[in-house]
C-alpha cells in the first residue's frame, strides 16, 4: 500500500516547493491564516496540506505555528546555497507528467 500511494507524499512535497512554502517559512514561522493568505490556499485544503507536510517531517507545528524542520530549512529554502529544490522543481515540471501517463505509454 505504501508504494501504491507514494505519490501522495511526493506530490505534497513537490507542490510545497512549487509554491515556495519552505522559503517563506525560512523567513519566519507562520500560522495557518497567514500561510493561506500568502499562498491563496483554500480553507479546507490548507490545513490538510500543511499537516501532511508536518506528518512527512518537512514542517513542525507547535501551538498552531508552522516552521521548517532543520533539514527542510537547510535544503529547501531558495535563499540558501545548499538549496536542492531546483531538482524537485524539474521533477515536478518535466517528469511527473510522463510517469502519470506511464500506462498509456506502455
Amino acid at each position: 500500500m505504501q508504494t501504491g500511494m507514494a505519490f501522495w507524499a511526493s506530490k505534497t512535497l513537490l507542490s510545497a516547493v512549487e509554491l515556495g512554502v519552505f522559503t517563506e517559512l525560512a523567513k519566519q514561522p507562520a500560522d495557518l491564516a497567514s500561510l493561506q493568505s500568502s499562498f491563496g490556499l483554500h480553507d479546507r485544503g490548507a490545513k490538510d496540506f500543511l499537516d501532511a507536510l508536518v506528518a512527512l517531517g518537512f514542517l513542525k507545528r507547535e501551538s498552531g505555528i508552522y516552521q521548517n524542520s532543520p533539514d527542510t530549512d537547510l535544503f529547501l529554502d531558495k535563499a540558501k546555497p545548499a538549496y536542492i529544490g531546483g531538482l524537485l522543481e524539474m521533477c515536478n515540471n518535466r517528469l511527473f507528467g510522463f510517469w502519470n501517463n506511464l500506462t498509456t505509454a506502455l
